[in-house]
């Protein structure tokens, strides 16, 4: 596996070409929880973030549920909120000026939403710390 600055991967498979991964970004989670309301696998999750599905057409069976348990544990297992879950949080990422719209932070990759997620927590936790001491006083 090879990292690529646009937040996406290179996933080699011997004998095969090369398959080309983009991360999970939050405008998916509206796409995951369908799949979940309807009791289906995430395959068709998996299969939006190959950004050359075409490739997928050259793996046999075996090769295929290696790539697909590899999706699993790097780019879901996680990582997928509930829809709920998700525009609380954004909401809150929104209060904190990340951005002022949905709309960019879903189009964010979840790596970097997560990055974002714990600087807002790890500000209020000293904010926090801050404050109890002040009371001390």
């Amino acid at each position: 596996m090879v990292d690529q600055e646009d937040f996406s991967y290179l996933v080699e498979i011997p004998g095969c070409s090369t398959l080309h991964f983009r991360e999970l970004r939050p405008k998916d989670f509206y796409f995951a929880q369908t799949l979940r309301q309807q009791e289906r696998s995430y395959l068709e999750l998996v299969e939006r973030l190959v950004v050359n599905p075409e490739s997928l057409d050259y793996l046999s069976a075996t090769k295929f549920r290696g790539v697909l348990k590899w999706a699993e544990e790097n780019l879901l297992e996680e990582r997928v909120f509930p829809v709920e879950n998700w525009l609380e949080l954004g909401f809150h990422l929104c209060k904190q000026r990340w951005d002022n719209s949905m709309d960019w932070l879903e189009q964010q990759p979840i790596s970097k939403v997560l990055v974002m997620i714990d600087i807002v927590k790890k500000h209020a936790d000293e904010q926090e710390a801050a404050m109890k001491k002040s009371s001390r006083r």
